[in-house]
């Protein structure tokens, strides 16, 4: 999640989502929508955002307003969510996410949108996606993958991986084999080691203790510090 003091913005199942303090200041609102925007990555150039600010309700006007900061750095405002669409992070897990989560083995791997790249992605090559990512294939040297949710590689890696590129640091990157150029979860940055490491098996790489770990089965992992 990006965020503000009074403002975050969050890849959700639902799409990028808004959440805005129903008690701030639209003003407020505003500048600090402004300020978080001009940080966030390109990636959500071009991408359409809902709102979500609780009971509030605001002006025609504002409405003009917010579309107006929002199309200044080339963002479509699609609408509001009610309570009953929104997930409002902090909120309490429901017991099926839970068990979702048990069964695909770690935290972090929920359900969402996933965009299935059925080959191999060449030099050059970039796929930019709001969720989750699966490559039916390898990434070469020179391609590149940025998604909101997580990245699965069922091949190897050896490109750039950015999962979580609107902070969500329960974001993973996983691949049979991983030897990125560069690899990104959140705000989290490293590469993979400089000795070959072929032949170890399915690995996952995440967020641990701020620090970003990438494990596999049987051996030690290795670690990337915080940009």
């Amino acid at each position: 999640m990006t965020r503000t003091e009074h403002v975050a913005l969050k890849g959700t199942r639902e799409g990028l989502v808004l959440y805005f303090d129903p008690a701030a200041d639209f003003g407020l609102l505003m500048n600090e929508l402004d300020k978080l925007l001009k940080n966030s990555v390109q990636l959500l150039q071009g991408a359409s955002i809902r709102c979500y600010a609780g009971s509030k309700e605001y002006t025609k006007d504002q409405h003009v307003m917010l579309a107006t900061v929002l199309e200044q750095h080339q963002l479509e405002l699609a609408g509001w969510l009610t309570k009953e669409e929104v997930y409002v992070p902090g909120q309490a897990k429901s017991s099926a996410t839970e068990d979702r989560e048990t069964r695909l083995g770690y935290e972090g791997m929920v359900e969402g949108s996933c965009l299935f790249v059925e080959r191999t992605l060449r030099s050059g090559k970039s796929v930019q996606f709001e969720g989750h990512v699966v490559v039916l294939g390898d990434v070469n040297p020179g391609a590149e993958i940025i998604a909101t949710g997580n990245i699965v590689v069922l091949g190897s890696l050896r490109g750039v991986a950015h999962a979580g590129a609107t902070g969500e640091r329960k974001a993973s990157v996983s691949a049979y084999h991983l030897a990125p150029t560069q690899l990104r979860i959140a705000d989290l940055v490293t590469r993979a080691p400089d000795e070959e490491t072929s032949g170890r098996g399915p690995e996952i790489a995440r967020i641990k203790d701020d620090q970003l770990i990438v494990e596999a089965a049987g051996m030690n992992g290795w670690r990337g510090k915080a940009r």
